[in-house]
């Protein structure tokens, strides 16, 4: 199965300390997922290919979700199944 990169708007919260957590994802569509809690924050590669990125495990409606930042172009993208 085959995965392909969608970028999206994120509404971000920045720390004093530096560092930041999502707290909304805005689709295309104008849909927006508020996102209840950040679980964990590593780094992973995605599956699509991509070179490792800053993955965000959180929760959107009780389910547990990827959100990766791309530090080298400072954007935001999901994994969306082709």
């Amino acid at each position: 199965m085959r995965y392909e990169k969608v970028y999206v708007e994120t509404v971000v919260k920045f720390l004093s300390d530096g560092g930041m957590r999502p707290l909304e994802i805005v689709w295309a569509s104008g849909e927006r997922f508020l996102i209840d809690r950040v679980k964990f924050i590593e780094r992973a590669p995605s599956k699509t290919g991509t070179l490792i990125a800053k993955r965000y495990t959180v929760i959107i409606g009780g389910l547990e979700k990827y959100l990766y930042f791309e530090e080298n172009n400072e954007r935001w993208f999901v994994e969306r199944k082709n």
